[in-house]
C-alpha cells in the first residue's frame, strides 16, 4: 500500500504543475525552518530512551502525526503509523479492521487523533455555516466515533489509548469576540472547548483510556514554530518538526505517568526563613515576617496527592510555637517538624526515618543555596529544589500520584498522627508487647477484592518498597486483567484500632492452582509493621486455599536492598525456603495439609464486612 502511495504521489509531481509547485514550496519552508536552532532538546535521556524501549507505539490517525513518530523513531522507539501504511486515517475504520496492521504490530500504546474527520467541522465554524444544532450533532457523532473504535480495540489488544485533541492554535474567523458575534452557533473556541471535554469524558469511562491536550504542551514549552505555517489556513494546521517534538516530549512525560516510570516523591520538606515566610523569624519578630499564602496553598494541594509535608529549620527548638503561631492553621499540615541547630541534611535523615520512607523519596525546598548544595553533596538522593519551584511542583513528574487517587491518599498525613500517638503509648507498655496489642482493640477486615479497591490496590504495589516481596510494580491495566481472570485472585486487608482507620494496608496477588496457590507478589503498607498482621493475612489466604482443596501456598521473592523485612514475615509465618530458585526468585513454601494453619492472634477480632 505504501508503495502505491508513492507511485501516486511521484506520477502526480510529473503531471501536475500547481501541486509540485506546493510541495516544493513546502519542502523549501521545511529546509529553512530545520536550519535554524530548535529551542528544545530533541534528544530523550538514556534513562528516557531505556524506558521507551521496552514499548511499542501505534499512530492511528492521518500525516499531523507524522513527525511525532518521527521523533519518537529518532530515539530508538519502535512505531507504526496507519497513515504511513495506506490504511485510514478515521480511528473507527483503523480500529474496525482486524486485518488492519495495528492489530498485526500489537502496540502496548496507541495514540489517536481524530483531526481528518473533524477538520470539516472546524471548516463549517470558521466560515460560519454551522448552527447550535448541527454541532451537537457533529459532536455526538465524533464521541460515538471514538468510543466505538476505543471499545473495539480494547476488546482485542492489552495497550494504553491516548487521545489527542485537535491540533490547531486557535485564529477565530470572526475575531477575538467571535463568541458574541455567532448568536445561532458555537465559535471557534467553544466548538474545541466541548471537543475537549467530550475527550475527557470518555477518558473517565476506561482506566486505560487518556487525553494529550495539544495546546498545553505548546503553553509549557513556549509558543513559538509550533505549527508550519506555509499552509495552515485557520481550519487544518500541520505540526513542524518543532512543534513535534514539544508533543513528543508532553507524550513521553505522559507514558512516564501512565507507567509509573521514575521516583515518586512521599514527603515535601519546607525550609522557613525566606522560603515558607518572608524574612527571617528570630530577626524580625512574629510582626516582622509574611506568610507566603500561596505557597501554603500549593503544599495544601499537594497534600491532597497524598505527599506528606515537614519542616526543616535552623532555629531554636523552644521557638515552635511561635513557628505556629506564624503559620496559623497551617501548622496542621506538617507531620514533622525539624526545628533546631543541625546541619539540614542530618534532619532530613531524621524525617525519613521517622516516616519509615525512603531518603530518595524526600523533596527539599530552600531559598539557600549553600543549604541546597550541602543536601545534593551529603543526600544526593534527595530531590533538591530552588524554593521559587515551589509553584512548579504541581506539573513536574516526581510529584505526580501513583495511580488513582484514593481515600487513602487523602488521609495519609492524618494516619501519621495517629501512628504517632500509637508509638507513644507503646512506650508505655516496655516490653510488653502482646498487652500493648491487646489494648490497641485491633479489627482485621480480610477479604478478596472488590473493584472499587484497585486504585488502592496499584497505589500500593507502585509506592511500597520496603515489605514488597518481589518490587514488581504492575500497572493498573494489568491489576485489571488479573482480576478479571479466572486463574488469579487478589486479597486484601483493613486494619483498624481505637487509634482510627489504617486504610487498605495490605495486598496478595494469588495464582491459583488445583494443589499449591502461588503468590505472585505480597505487599504490605509499613503502617502495619510489628502488629503480625502479614503473617494473619497469610493464614486467612491458607483458609481460603484450603476450601478449594489445595493444601500448599508458595510465596516469591526477590531481596532488594530495602525489602528484608519480607523474608522475616515468611520465616515468622512459618514458611521454609526451597532450594531451587524459580526465574531468579527465591520461593518460600507452607504445606498446610502437613502442619496445619495457625490461628490468628488474640489481640485480632476478624470482620466479616467492612466497619
Amino acid at each position: 500500500m505504501a508503495k502505491g502511495r508513492l507511485f501516486k504521489i511521484f506520477w502526480r509531481m510529473l503531471t501536475d504543475r500547481k501541486f509540485r509547485r506546493t510541495v516544493i514550496r513546502r519542502l523549501t519552508e521545511e529546509t529553512k525552518k530545520a536550519s535554524r536552532p530548535i529551542n528544545i532538546a530533541t534528544k530523550l535521556t538514556d534513562d528516557e530512551q531505556e524506558f521507551l524501549k521496552e514499548l511499542k507505539i501505534g499512530f492511528v490517525g492521518g500525516c499531523e502525526l507524522s513527525f511525532v513518530k518521527e521523533f519518537l523513531e529518532a530515539n530508538g522507539v519502535v512505531c507504526y503509523h496507519t497513515f504511513d501504511n495506506g490504511e485510514s486515517s478515521d480511528p473507527y475504520l483503523a480500529l474496525t479492521d482486524l486485518k488492519g496492521g495495528i492489530y498485526s504490530f500489537k502496540p502496548d500504546v496507541i495514540i489517536i487523533s481524530d483531526a481528518q474527520n473533524i477538520r470539516s467541522y472546524i471548516g463549517d465554524v470558521q466560515k460560519s455555516k454551522s448552527t447550535f444544532e448541527i454541532q451537537k450533532q457533529q459532536l455526538t457523532e465524533i464521541r460515538s466515533r471514538l468510543e466505538s473504535a476505543v471499545s473495539e480495540a480494547r476488546k482485542h489488544l492489552k495497550a494504553n489509548y491516548i487521545i489527542m485533541d485537535y491540533p490547531i492554535v486557535p485564529r477565530p474567523a470572526q475575531g477575538k469576540f467571535a463568541y458574541k458575534h455567532m448568536d445561532n452557533a458555537y465559535s471557534l473556541r467553544e466548538f474545541l472547548y466541548k471537543f475537549d471535554l467530550l475527550l475527557y469524558e470518555i477518558g473517565k469511562l476506561h482506566d486505560d483510556v487518556f487525553v494529550l491536550p495539544i495546546y498545553d504542551s505548546f503553553l509549557k514549552h513556549g509558543v513559538g514554530y509550533q505549527i508550519r505555517d506555509g499552509d495552515a489556513d485557520g481550519i487544518y494546521e500541520h505540526f513542524t518538526r518543532e512543534g513535534a517534538v514539544t508533543i513528543g516530549l508532553d507524550l513521553v512525560e505522559t507514558l512516564k505517568v501512565i507507567k509509573g516510570h521514575g521516583p515518586r516523591i512521599k514527603c515535601v520538606v519546607m525550609d522557613l526563613d525566606n522560603t515558607l515566610w518572608d524574612g527571617i523569624l528570630r530577626d524580625d519578630g512574629v510582626e516582622g515576617v509574611y506568610l507566603l499564602g500561596n505557597r501554603i496553598h500549593v503544599l495544601e494541594l499537594l497534600a491532597k496527592r497524598g505527599i506528606l509535608l515537614a519542616l526543616a529549620s535552623k532555629n531554636d527548638p523552644s521557638s515552635i510555637p511561635i513557628i505556629d503561631e506564624v503559620l496559623g492553621n497551617a501548622a496542621e499540615l506538617f507531620t514533622v517538624k525539624k526545628i533546631n541547630w543541625n546541619d539540614k541534611a542530618q534532619s532530613l535523615h531524621e524525617i525519613a526515618q521517622e516516616l519509615n520512607i525512603g531518603i530518595d523519596s524526600l523533596a527539599f525546598f530552600d531559598d539557600n543555596p549553600y543549604e541546597r548544595d550541602q543536601i545534593k553533596n551529603f543526600l544526593p538522593m534527595v530531590h533538591v529544589f530552588a524554593d521559587e519551584e515551589i509553584l512548579n511542583s504541581l506539573t513536574m513528574l516526581e510529584f505526580e500520584p501513583i495511580g488513582k487517587l484514593t481515600a487513602e491518599s487523602n488521609k495519609r498525613a492524618k494516619m501519621y498522627d495517629q501512628q504517632k500517638k500509637r508509638e507513644e503509648a507503646e512506650k508505655q507498655y516496655g516490653l510488653d508487647k502482646g498487652s500493648f496489642l491487646m489494648s490497641c482493640n485491633m479489627e482485621l477486615w480480610l477479604r478478596e477484592a472488590q473493584n472499587r479497591n484497585l486504585g488502592r490496590v496499584t497505589e500500593l504495589i507502585q509506592r511500597t518498597n520496603q515489605l514488597n516481596a518481589t518490587a514488581v510494580r504492575y500497572s493498573k491495566e494489568e491489576i485489571l486483567d488479573f482480576n478479571k481472570s479466572n486463574e488469579y485472585r487478589i486479597y486484601v486487608a483493613n486494619l483498624y484500632d481505637r487509634y482510627g482507620d489504617y486504610g487498605l494496608i495490605g495486598v496478595a496477588l494469588l495464582k491459583i492452582n488445583k494443589e499449591i496457590w502461588n503468590m505472585e507478589l505480597v505487599t504490605f503498607s509499613c503502617r502495619a509493621m510489628g502488629k503480625t498482621v502479614e503473617q494473619s493475612f497469610l493464614y486467612y489466604i491458607m483458609r481460603e486455599a484450603k476450601k478449594e482443596n489445595a493444601n500448599i501456598m508458595q510465596g516469591k521473592y526477590i531481596q532488594t536492598d530495602r525489602n528484608e523485612a519480607i523474608k522475616r514475615i515468611f520465616e515468622d509465618a512459618g514458611f521454609e525456603q526451597l532450594k531451587e530458585k524459580r526465574d531468579d526468585f527465591i520461593i518460600w513454601e507452607y504445606n498446610f495439609k502437613q502442619k496445619g494453619i495457625p490461628e490468628y492472634p488474640d489481640w485480632f477480632k476478624i470482620l466479616k464486612k467492612e466497619k
